[in-house]
């Protein structure tokens, strides 16, 4: 049985969100995808925490609700993208 394909930075091999013109991991710009298989994985470690990212350069800002965010970039200019707020889901 064939799993599903994901769309990956070509660069870092991270995912990326449809809409994203660089890799939110590396700042990459997205050109051509790779595509990989998706693995499932069991995951266990802090809660889910709502991160609002804000662009230091372009002003662009987005939420993750990830246990584990890595994301550095803006995925619209490549710009460094901190984390400006941060707060637990209960």
């Amino acid at each position: 049985m064939e799993g599903k394909k994901l769309k990956v930075c070509a660069n870092c091999k991270n995912t990326f969100a449809k809409g994203d013109k660089y890799c939110r991991y590396c700042g990459a710009p997205l050109g051509k995808p790779d595509y990989i298989e998706e693995d499932f994985a069991c995951i266990y470690g802090p809660p889910p925490m709502k991160r609002v990212h804000e662009c230091a350069d372009c002003g662009y800002s987005w939420v993750t609700n990830l246990m584990i965010d890595d994301e550095k970039f803006c995925p619209k200019c490549g710009g460094a993208a901190p984390v400006q707020s941060e707060e637990e889901w209960l």
